[in-house]
């Protein structure tokens, strides 16, 4: 049996953020990613020169296919890289994450580059059969609660306890941590 790995990160980035229809508005998500896996493929560079073994992205609204694949490709990783885009809607980064630190865990990678990657201005327009276009996609079926994301945020912070002054606090605390 392999012995268990802990995994821990070792590199941080992140793609651009603007506002959808302006600043990366041409830009499709997979061009977005490529140059922060590049970045982070370079800051795990080492000694060892060991290779990046996957690369694991969530993305919900992304064009169809593998993102992940085809932002590793454009990253320079080379053919030999795989890679699997993740859709978990809201939470599809963080599961990316988790993805990869179980396959860390399991002893089955050393090194798995995940994060998240979006493009509101590349993706696709959503639209039904026969072309009348919806907002967005349903998230639960006929008869179940299905709110949108900030809806669910505050309804889930209020049923745990977590205020948003925490949540603020927080926040402020991470990209604190981030800018250091």
């Amino acid at each position: 049996m392999t012995a268990r790995l802990d995994p821990v990160i070792v590199a941080a980035r992140r793609t651009p953020i603007g506002t959808a229809g302006h600043a990366f508005k041409a830009t499709p998500v997979d061009a977005l990613a490529a140059p922060v896996i590049a970045a982070v493929a370079r800051d795990l560079a080492g000694p060892e020169d060991l290779p990046v073994d996957d690369v694991v992205l969530g993305n919900c609204m992304g064009p169809g296919g593998n993102v992940a694949r085809v932002a590793a490709l454009r990253a320079g990783l080379g053919q030999t890289v795989p890679g699997v885009t993740v859709d978990r809607q809201c939470g599809s980064g963080l599961a990316a994450i988790l993805i990869a630190a179980q396959a860390v865990r399991s002893g089955e990678m050393d090194r798995v580059i995940a994060g998240g990657a979006e493009s509101a201005s590349t993706a696709p327009v959503r639209a039904h059969r026969g072309g009348s276009p919806y907002e967005r996609a349903p998230f639960a079926p006929e008869g179940h609660p299905d709110p949108d994301m900030g809806e669910a945020a505050e309804a889930l912070g209020t049923a745990r306890g977590v205020s948003r002054e925490r949540q603020d606090a927080y926040a402020a605390a991470s990209h604190a941590k981030a800018v250091a």
